[in-house]
């Protein structure tokens, strides 16, 4: 990181309000001062200890994509299905007749077909399945326009889309998925994530270095870690949507257990 310099920080050059996208090389910063690896302020690594700090980076990045709770928002991300072909692939750098994503989901929240309408498409559920599901069903090779359920396998190194009935033409599909950090290949990449998210990722970091690097962490790290993960977390997993199929009834009132006397209604 450059050196502290009043009329830079005030300039928001950088510091809070940046215009400057934080980097990779910065978070390895903070977390190898928050872990005690840096002593002093401003000093400097070198790119090899930063590469190893990467290394660990990566690893705790992936443990997060595995688990919703790190996911701040899902996409909706629409594909065009190939007749006949199955299953579809999904997964990083695949061509047609598979699937391009970013990162394989580790699960499908929800899917669609998309029909063509007027004055606008229209989305149709499919059925998310699971493996018992796709187990007993005597039908895997049924063909049809329009299919109504998936079974998603979460292979690697991409994942599997498993359609029943199988589409024997042409449509849309839109399928929803987890938004999760991406790793990082070098140190230069951009860190562009939601708030809270730079204080879960470097506290949580420290914690691993203090451990690999063999330094004594700070009293209250653990506390500011957890701390910082909880915002983000509670963020993330916000409540269900309920329904009831009493809501809006009214009935009789009626009398209840008394616990004073220890008889139901009408006992003595």
């Amino acid at each position: 990181m450059p050196a502290y310099n009043q009329s830079l920080f005030n300039a928001q050059i950088f510091g809070p309000g940046s215009l400057v996208s934080m980097k990779c090389r910065d978070l390895l910063y903070i977390a190898f001062r928050e872990a005690r690896v840096l002593l002093r302020p401003q000093a400097r690594n070198s790119d090899n200890e930063l590469m190893d700090g990467l290394i660990f980076l990566n690893q705790q990045i992936d443990y997060w994509a595995a688990r919703s709770c790190y996911a701040w928002t899902t996409n909706f991300t629409a594909y065009t299905l190939t007749p006949n072909h199955q299953p579809h692939l999904i997964g990083p750098g695949l061509l047609a007749p598979d699937f391009d994503a970013a990162m394989r989901p580790v699960r499908i929240e929800s899917a669609s077909v998309i029909l063509p309408g007027a004055p606008s498409t229209i989305d149709l559920g499919i059925n998310i399945r699971d493996k018992d599901w796709w187990a007993r069903n005597n039908l895997k090779g049924n063909k049809s326009n329009i299919p109504t359920d998936l079974y998603y396998e979460p292979d690697v190194p991409n994942g599997q889309l498993w359609l029943a009935p199988i589409a024997n033409a042409a449509c849309g599909i839109r399928l929803e998925a987890n938004v999760v950090l991406q790793r990082f290949s070098k140190l230069e990449d951009a860190f562009i994530a939601p708030q809270a998210y730079q204080a879960a990722v470097t506290l949580t970091l420290a914690e691993e270095l203090s451990d690999v690097w063999g330094t004594t962490a700070p009293p209250n790290l653990a506390r500011r870690a957890l701390k910082a993960r909880d915002a983000l977390q509670s963020n993330n997993n916000l409540p269900p949507r309920i329904a009831s199929a009493d809501y809006g009834t009214f009935g009789s009132p009626s009398a209840d257990f008394n616990y004073l006397t220890g008889t139901l209604p009408g006992r003595r």
